[in-house]
């Protein structure tokens, strides 16, 4: 086996270990949102990540958040992030976000945001159903 083969069988399954994570991710996401159960979360902390995004919508930041919720009298943790407005106001103690978790496994968790989900998992899976084909391809 020479060189360039060895060098182009990496690429070759690199391309497909890329496109199963993104399969595997839609998966994950459509799994929870399917058949996770619905809870109201803590905020754990809120804050803005860097400066404003370089896109073509001026005035939006990216914001990290995390959570905790209890199951059966056990305490889980998750974070997330969300593309905001420039008016960053601290939550409150108190303040809570909707979440979704599996009931057999509450480690796997997720911010829920309605219909923005489905747009994200179809996105995901065509990313990887498309890397796919052109791992297939080679």
């Amino acid at each position: 086996m020479d060189k360039g083969n060895r060098r182009n069988n990496f690429g070759k399954w690199l391309i497909f270990s890329v496109s199963m994570l993104f399969v595997i991710y839609a998966s994950f996401l459509g799994v929870l949102v399917l058949f996770g159960e619905d809870k109201q979360a803590t905020l754990t902390s809120y804050r803005q990540e860097y400066g404003e995004r370089n896109e073509v919508i001026p005035n939006r930041y990216t914001y990290l958040f995390g959570y905790e919720f209890t199951v059966n009298g056990k305490k889980y943790y998750g974070t997330g992030q969300k593309v905001g407005s420039p008016v960053f106001l601290k939550p409150s103690p108190e303040s809570t976000i909707s979440i979704k978790y599996l009931s057999f496994c509450p480690y796997f968790n997720s911010h829920i945001e309605g219909k923005k989900n489905w747009k994200s998992i179809l996105i995901f899976l065509a990313v990887g159903v498309v890397l796919f084909r052109f791992f297939w391809k080679m």
